[in-house]
């Protein structure tokens, strides 16, 4: 709490002195390539073509003469998709128990819900264009009780009459979430404090003022440099008092100026109230509305609001889900294009993500449960989340927890900020219920050709899984084209493709059984020392780490080994 009224401070004293989607990006460099172990490295091997891939290529030698015994339906939960893209659409999911005639035929709730559905849509055809952050969505809960509240030491003050007065919680502990974890999270809140503060730090200058001269009632001039002496704070104060002079003190250096009356009609100017207001609303503006309740109109809040969203996959983004769809399924060995890793897959479309923020929990609940009702027997999530309200982590585990009792295997990427999942909780994950770990949920982190993990991916010896290629793979995008693309996400859908490729040719095995595979029969990299980027409070830092270090299986994906155990483990 401490190190957040600093930085809500040190916010204040620059605008005095003047002074975290999907991780995918599309790479714009013409595709010039032109063999396999370039344009589709992630299926080689590297005792084969000296690259660390996932042995796809290998695994298929080894399943030559094996009957196919299923088309596992993948669903991707996150962005929309081209489904009539040449290279997928022979493995786009087709509801068969749905027309496209404006009716819902299967009586689900969801009217035309033919190929997938999107959770962000509204009946008119409109989506979202797109979602706000998930600390952005508290903050506006909250903020009617606690957008005006700031902390001063051990004191709380409140600005909801206009005056500051002493606030005391009605509530301790929901207090306490919103000021340890939201206001973290939240740009708005940031704003909103950092405009109170700017209160805060007028009333401490016009007291300042009033003890300065008291000291030197007769002094003519007063300097900056008399107000630090005279009004220091003693060593066991807990307020601010020592921090709005530090920051009185850096002003008046940034400024040059040492008059003190100068500084202090600085610091109670009205133009900084105003000025911090406005900063606020241009905020708000940019972030604080997605419009939701116009588009969308239901109730984000309750779960059992589920009927809402359309039947739209193209949208906006489509590149992003193309790209990934394109990595898990499709023809392989068509002259021109990627190659897919699991040819029989079929693709089901469930979107919840759009441009950038972080996708409603009930979205992302309701789709999984979609997901497993309509026969998807591996799921894809977007990105983990730092922010999970508790309620709507419960609708996310319950989901996950029923997505495990009908043997789904769910899959979700990490994030590149360098943080040590240990120490940092990232949901979701396999603890967050409370009770017994998830069997069936697996994180992915992103790794490249020469078998290293991205430098700025989270790790975590327990809490990251497995890493897999990511850098700069050939895929699908909109329009009938192909492009190289980076990412987390591509990297998880490496993992799904594989584990969809088991399913097609061993469909008994379960989520959680595949999930054992996966994690017993990598490319291990275990002993492997490697430089590594690692944020701590805020920096950065480079360090050395063994891969075991990194993820529980210390290793990368394999799938040539995990199709041999899962022949084994299904005889």
């Amino acid at each position: 709490m401490k190190k957040y009224v600093i930085f809500l401070i040190v916010s204040a004293l620059v605008a005095v002195t003047g002074g975290a989607n999907a991780q995918l990006v599309k790479q714009k460099t013409k595709v010039e390539e032109k063999n396999q172990v370039d344009r589709d490295w992630y299926n080689c091997s590297f005792e084969k073509d000296g690259v660390y891939g996932a042995c796809v290529n290998e695994a298929y030698e080894f399943l030559k003469g094996k009957k196919v015994k299923a088309r596992p339906v993948v669903a991707l939960i996150g962005t929309g998709i081209d489904t009539e893209h040449e290279a997928l659409k022979a493995n786009i999911w087709k509801n068969k128990k749905e027309k496209s005639d404006g009716k819902d035929n299967d009586k689900n709730g969801y009217v035309d819900d033919v190929n997938g559905w999107n959770f962000i849509g509204g009946q008119d055809g409109q989506v979202m264009p797109f979602v706000m952050r998930e600390g952005e969505r508290e903050f506006l809960r909250f903020k009617d009780k606690y957008g005006d509240v700031v902390q001063d030491g051990k004191i709380y003050y409140s600005f909801a009459t206009g005056k500051k007065e002493i606030f005391t919680p009605e509530n301790p502990e929901e207090f306490d979430y919103y000021r340890k974890y939201v206001c973290k999270e939240s740009r708005l809140a940031q704003a909103m404090s950092t405009n109170w503060m700017d209160h805060v730090s007028a009333d401490y200058t016009r007291l300042f003022d009033k003890e300065v001269r008291a000291k030197y009632p007769n002094k003519e001039k007063i300097t900056v440099a008399d107000v630090l002496e005279v009004c220091a704070p003693s060593q066991d104060d807990t307020s601010i008092r020592g921090m709005i002079l530090y920051g009185i003190q850096i002003v008046a250096s940034a400024r040059k100026m040492d008059d003190w009356e100068s500084i202090y009609n600085i610091f109670v100017a009205e133009s900084r109230f105003t000025d911090g207001q406005k900063k606020y609303d241009r905020t708000y503006a940019k972030y604080g509305n997605d419009g939701r309740p116009a588009i969308v109109g239901d109730n984000y809040l309750d779960i059992n609001d589920r009927v809402y969203g359309n039947n739209v996959l193209l949208t906006a983004d489509a590149a992003i889900g193309t790209m990934i769809a394109g990595v898990i399924a499709g023809q392989r060995e068509v002259e021109g294009r990627n190659n897919p890793i699991a040819d029989q897959a079929e693709i089901m479309t469930l979107v919840v993500q759009a441009g950038e923020g972080e996708p409603y929990l009930k979205d992302m609940a309701l789709a999984i449960r979609y997901a497993v009702d309509h026969g998807a027997s591996v799921i894809m999530l977007p990105q983990q989340n730092s922010l999970y309200p508790e309620g709507q982590k419960q609708w996310m585990s319950e989901a996950i927890r029923y997505a495990e009792e009908k043997g789904a295997l769910v899959i979700v990427p990490v994030h590149e900020l360098s943080l040590d999942l240990n120490e940092n909780i990232f949901f979701p994950n396999r603890w967050m219920d409370g009770g017994k770990e998830f069997t069936n949920l697996m994180t992915v982190g992103m790794s490249g050709k020469d078998g290293m993990p991205s430098a700025n991916s989270n790790f975590g010896s327990k809490e990251l899984d497995i890493f897999a290629p990511g850098m700069k793979l050939f895929s699908t995008c909109t329009g009938d084209t192909y492009q190289f693309g980076n990412g987390v996400p591509m990297a998880a859908a490496t993992v799904v493709g594989v584990a969809a490729l088991i399913k097609t040719y061993y469909p008994k095995l379960t989520g959680g059984q595949i999930r054992d595979i996966l994690l017993k029969t990598v490319t291990s990299r275990k002993g492997i020392e490697l430089e590594k980027n690692v944020q701590r409070e805020g920096k950065k830092y480079v360090d050395l780490y063994l891969f075991d270090q990194l993820c529980l299986s210390a290793g990368i994906v394999n799938a040539l080994d995990a199709v041999k155990l899962a022949d084994e483990w299904s005889k």
